[in-house]
Order: structure tokens, then C-alpha cells, then sequence
């Protein structure tokens, strides 16, 4: 009995390191997969910008992370509508960046009164963006993040097998 104790703290903890390397993997995927649908399914609108701005984010620790937000009115066929989101996604928050600046350079290219292409989903034409481009960096990090997650989970409850063969 116990023997077995100390095999079960590294199996609980080789498999809960899986488990959240499955979520975090799953995670990642299905942004991408969001993303890149998004913009299949995007038609083209003609759109005003009304403002710009960078917005922080609190993570709930000492660093703050900024979103672009550019406000913008477009016109579908059927209705005008007023969107905020730059990149594709189910947030406005796909994107965040480490540094105030880093966020001003994505939307030095607005200018309120001015006009841009507005993408926007024909099912749902509230949900609009400006860039169409899947954000590959965040998604490819946790997608990373869980096959190393997964990996080490699976390397610990190995050693446990090996321990005691």
C-alpha cells in the first residue's frame, strides 16, 4: 500500500499536465480554425472610420498588454452597423500587444473620417473586422504550448513505468 502513494502523485500529475496540454492544444486549433473560417466566409463592405484608440488590458499581474480598437460604421446591403474589431475572432481581444507603440502601429493606418474595407460575416454582419489575417503567432504559441504540455505529461507517467518495471 504504501508503495502505491508515491506512483500516484506522478501519474495525477503527469496526467493533469495532459489534460491541460489537450485543452490549451484544442484551444489553439479551434481559434485558428475560427479565424481562418472568418475570413472565408467574409464579404467586402465600405466602412468610415470614427476613432482610434489603444486600449490596455490588466492580465491581473504587474503587466498590462494593449488592444487596438478602431471604431468604424459599415454598410451591408441590407443595413449600416458600427463595428470595433481589427483582426478576425470571437473577441476584440484576439490580438494583444506588449507595448503601447506596437499597438499604435497597427492602427496608424486609420484615421477617423477616413474609409476603409470593412470584412464582415454574411450569416452574422454584426460580427466585422478590418485585417484579414489569422493571427498565426498567438495560435501557433499555444497550439506549441499544449504538444509540450501533453509531451511532458506523458514523459512523467513513463518514468513512473520505467521506475517500476
Amino acid at each position: 500500500m504504501l508503495q502505491t502513494i508515491p506512483t500516484a502523485v506522478p501519474i495525477a500529475t503527469g496526467g493533469i499536465l495532459a489534460l491541460l496540454g489537450l485543452f490549451v492544444l484544442a484551444n489553439g486549433v479551434r481559434t485558428y480554425w475560427h479565424q481562418s473560417r472568418a475570413i472565408r466566409r467574409s464579404e467586402q463592405a465600405s466602412g468610415t472610420i470614427e476613432s482610434v484608440s489603444v486600449e490596455p488590458v490588466l492580465d491581473g499581474g504587474s503587466s498590462t498588454t494593449y488592444v487596438p480598437t478602431v471604431d468604424y460604421e459599415y454598410q451591408t446591403p441590407t443595413q449600416r452597423l458600427r463595428g470595433t474589431t481589427v483582426y478576425p475572432g470571437e473577441s476584440q481581444v484576439t490580438k494583444l500587444f506588449h507595448s503601447e507603440s506596437a499597438a499604435e502601429t497597427v492602427i496608424q493606418e486609420y484615421e477617423p473620417g477616413g474609409s476603409a474595407i470593412v470584412y464582415y460575416d454574411p450569416a452574422n454582419p454584426d460580427h466585422s473586422f478590418l485585417e484579414p489575417e489569422v493571427q498565426r503567432g498567438p495560435n501557433l504559441s499555444k497550439i506549441l504550448l499544449g504538444i509540450g504540455l501533453i509531451g511532458l505529461g506523458v514523459f512523467i507517467i513513463a518514468q513512473i513505468g520505467l521506475v517500476y518495471a
